[in-house]
């Protein structure tokens, strides 16, 4: 069956619309904001949180004597609007930046870390993820004391509700092992990869277009036939 300009057109335009619709799609949308709790410390003396739990404010962990310089790691969410690409993309969310002293003396062997996430900043936290913070002694060749950290993340994947719709996780750590000493700094990043679990539902402009395009096509058809009928009358 040929298609006439007209019809060609029409078909062309809601095709580019499906396309268009798959891909906005792709694009998950978030408004995150983040807080962190930090349970009790393992090993150490004299170590603290600056504002443990507070909502997108940085917090510094410290541990170390009074009078030494200490070993800190810095936590910072990430907040604010932006998209991640399922499937592919990855979302930061949060880092937490390592500084060692020179010659660090005293340290904790770990703690744990609860990350709330608010994907879509409606004022319910959608994900609490759970951190275990690592760190152990290290002397290399050359006589210098540093420190061995890593943090890893006690759930690798899950699901979660973002705007209505249900996605599959994979938590994600960047940097997340090294060693510090002489005074070096390092930065891990809190990282989210996501993929769609439900069939996206087309938005309700999807649906208007398609009932006009249909309504075009239900008196296009009744003006084919009506012309027909009148063809059929006059050859009578």
């Amino acid at each position: 069956m040929k298609l006439r300009p007209k019809s060609k057109l029409l078909l062309a335009a809601a095709l580019g619309l499906a396309f268009t619709a798959i891909n906005a799609h792709a694009q998950l949308i978030v408004n995150v904001r983040e807080r962190a709790t930090f349970t009790g410390f393992v090993g150490g003396t004299n170590n603290g949180v600056s504002n443990n739990g507070g909502v997108n404010l940085a917090e510094t962990v410290t541990t170390g004597t009074p009078v030494a310089t200490p070993f800190t790691i810095v936590y910072q969410p990430l907040t604010g609007p932006g998209n991640v690409t399922l499937n592919t993309g990855t979302l930061n969310t949060a880092t937490f930046q390592f500084t060692s002293p020179v010659s660090p003396a005293n340290f904790f062997s770990s703690v744990q870390v609860a990350i709330d996430t608010d994907f879509d900043n409606n004022g319910t936290y959608d994900l609490t993820q759970n951190y275990t913070l690592s760190l152990s002694p290290f002397t290399a060749p050359n006589g210098l004391s540093g420190v061995n950290y890593s943090i890893v993340p006690q759930q690798f994947f899950g699901s979660v509700s973002i705007n209505g719709s249900s996605y599959g996780y994979a938590s994600v750590v960047s940097n997340n092992s090294g060693t510090l000493f002489d005074g070096s700094s390092t930065t891990a990043a809190i990282q989210f990869q996501f993929l769609a679990l439900a069939t996206p539902v087309p938005e309700p402009s999807t649906y208007a277009l398609f009932g006009v395009l249909a309504l075009g096509g239900i008196v296009a058809l009744r003006r084919r036939r009506s012309s027909a009928n009148a063809a059929a009358l006059s050859l009578a």
